[in-house]
């Protein structure tokens, strides 16, 4: 979102993992060096070391330096006003999103008569609970606080 373009790209999905996993990203020049530390920590390959990971990896994002001028508390009490708010009609109104994209038709969506048996579902044994995280929401899902 900083320079318009994804950090890796290629039409071949398989050329495409193959650069996430290997590659190197090479920032332009425009970008501050504040920018490009943060993208650089997000951007580490390995997800224990990546900037965000662990149990104050959210303190860690909001405290970089390419944050120094948010007031987090500000923007969780709702006193900022954003810069853009989009009035939409309903939940399935996507005027603002490019017709280039709202005109695909989904490649990799389930497809009648596909089925998830026990044995081919890899959530079986997914045990996230929501209620267990220390996470603060204010019930609309607008202020929430980790």
């Amino acid at each position: 979102m900083l320079t318009g373009m994804p950090p890796f790209y290629a039409k071949d999905r398989e050329k495409l993992f193959k650069s996430i996993k290997t590659g190197s990203v090479k920032f332009p020049k425009y970008l501050s060096k504040e920018a490009v530390s943060l993208l650089e920590g997000l951007f580490i390959k390995d997800p224990d070391k990546r900037l965000g990971s662990g149990d104050d990896g959210v303190k860690m994002i909001k405290n970089h330096p390419f944050f120094s001028t948010i007031d987090w508390n500000a923007i969780l009490e709702k006193k900022i006003k954003p810069p853009f708010t989009p009035k939409i009609k309903s939940e399935f109104d996507t005027r603002y999103i490019d017709p280039e994209f709202t005109s695909c038709t989904p490649k990799d969506s389930v497809n009648v008569g596909d089925s998830l048996d026990n044995s081919e579902n890899p959530y079986t044994d997914f045990s996230y609970d929501p209620s267990k995280e220390n996470v603060k929401d204010d019930g609309d899902n607008n202020n929430i606080e980790i």
